[in-house]
């Protein structure tokens, strides 16, 4: 195996093909290193949501914002058909606590530059006549998307093998050595691989390469669930969330609606398939990749509490993944480490809606060394160009 590349990267995720596939197109020689297959991770467990209403101004939301507009013109870019669409989304609240915090969010997100706006409870169910649930508002984005986590994996690594890089299925990572303070080679179960440089996209599993180089990663991973629900043709295609969870989320708090604090309500049709997802889950448990009865019950009664007509449906199956979840966001660039060592990871449910501009962002901050602008200098740089 040859043991030369510009960049390795450890994860054949969509955040690693991302990666792989921006440095590629730069003319970077990489090399993606993947314990099992190409989106065999969180990757294939991800809804596909590409959403600006649930994210909260900040970082996260400007990656998201920027990110959506390379989606825009991703598909005639890898030249792949990855089930791009933009369908909207609609929060609801079901209490008054609920309701008054969609009413923040919103101001805020308006104020950040997002199209969002508050709709009154009259409105929710002719947005999606599903809903017959007590609702008392809504928040409504109409340029929230969705595209199929599957097609943009494999078309980002299509499109960096096309540019040269190389993809190795079924390899185990044993260690990182340096030399100096520069890293210098990756071991793997097929070889070395020296390189200048190694990113660590390897998703929930990122804390433990971490560690190869002596840098704590404070990645969790974080079990999320979802039901499928079997192919039923004139199914609304408003996506409809709660907004219970998302409390939840950015404040803290663990009073989700229905009293199930670990469940998020979902209702995201997918156009292509017919099929409906539900969920998900927001769990810790530790590797365990296992789906349970009582969660799969409770994303079901979470449904159906709010979209009853939704029990006359077979649920197909339910699938688990593990999201890599960090409190502070995605890890995106120098975290730590000797030089040459550089992570994108930490993007809990959001790597796939996050994929294009993390992918784009490393293999910049990698073509200046490392001595480019940061982050948010990066994102005000697209910004303006934009």
């Amino acid at each position: 195996m040859p043991a030369d590349s510009d960049v390795v990267i450890i994860g054949g995720g969509v955040i690693g093909c991302a990666v792989a596939y921006y440095l590629s197109k730069q003319g970077a020689r990489v090399t993606v290193v993947e314990r099992a297959a190409v989106g065999s991770g969180a990757s294939s467990a991800n809804s596909g949501v590409i959403s600006m209403a649930t994210k909260k101004p900040g970082l996260t939301l400007d990656l998201a914002l920027a990110s959506q507009r390379l989606y825009e013109r991703l598909a005639w870019e890898l030249q792949a058909d990855i089930e791009y669409s933009v369908e909207g989304s609609l929060i609801v609240a079901e209490n008054e606590t609920e309701a008054a915090y969609l009413e923040e969010l919103a101001a805020a997100q308006q104020a950040a530059g997002v199209p969002v706006q508050m709709v009154p409870a009259a409105r929710c169910p002719e947005m999606n006549p599903l809903l017959e649930g007590r609702v008392l508002a809504g928040l409504y984005c109409a340029t929230d998307a969705q595209t199929n986590p599957f097609k943009v994996t494999q078309a980002f690594a299509r499109a960096a093998q096309e540019r040269g890089a190389r993809i190795l299925g079924g390899t185990q990572v044993q260690a990182i050595e340096t030399e100096g303070n520069r890293l210098a080679r990756v071991l793997t179960s097929r070889g070395p691989l020296r390189a200048n440089w190694v990113v660590n996209a390897a998703g929930a599993y990122a804390a433990e390469v971490g560690k190869m180089v002596g840098v704590v990663h404070e990645v969790l991973p974080r079990r999320g669930q979802i039901v499928v629900l079997e192919a039923v043709e004139g199914l609304p295609g408003m996506r409809v969330s709660g907004a219970g969870a998302l409390l939840a989320k950015h404040r803290g708090s663990a009073a989700a609606s229905g009293g199930d604090a670990n469940i998020s309500f979902s209702y995201t049709s997918k156009p292509a398939s017919a099929t409906v997802l539900l969920g998900s889950t927001n769990e810790f448990a530790g590797y365990d990749t296992r789906t349970t009865l009582e969660a799969v019950a409770g994303i079901c009664r979470c449904a159906t509490r709010l979209m009853p007509r939704l029990g006359e449906l077979n649920a197909l199956r339910s699938w688990a993944g593990l999201r890599p979840y960090s409190a502070n966001g995605p890890l995106l660039g120098h975290c730590g480490g000797p030089a040459g060592y550089a992570v994108a990871t930490g993007h809990g449910g959001d790597g796939v809606a996050l994929a294009p501009i993390s992918g784009l962002y490393l293999a910049e901050f990698i073509a200046r060394d490392g001595q480019g602008p940061g982050l948010p200098e990066f994102l005000n740089g697209l910004k303006t160009a934009a």
